[in-house]
């Protein structure tokens, strides 16, 4: 399936109609993900400006995931 960036750098899944955000760039690749965990991979943009996008929604996902890591950590410490 061919799968199209739109210039925010998300795309549609087709499965559920929800936008899907990158996640991860690998090896020229972009993964990309929706609410309901559908997920695909398209090429890395040629654009750089697009390029810089993508890389962005990357980085704010990594970002939430280290936040929710640490308020979990908080929780098991305050449970002992």
């Amino acid at each position: 399936m061919d799968v199209r960036l739109r210039s925010d750098g998300t795309s549609e899944c087709p499965e559920c109609g929800l936008p899907r955000f990158p996640i991860a760039v690998d090896g020229g690749m972009v993964a990309l993900e929706c609410a309901n965990r559908h997920r695909a991979m398209a090429p890395l943009p040629s654009d750089a400006a697009q390029r810089r996008v993508v890389r962005s929604w990357v980085a704010r996902k990594g970002a939430q995931l280290h936040t929710q890591h640490e308020r979990w950590e908080t929780e098991d410490d305050e449970g002992d």
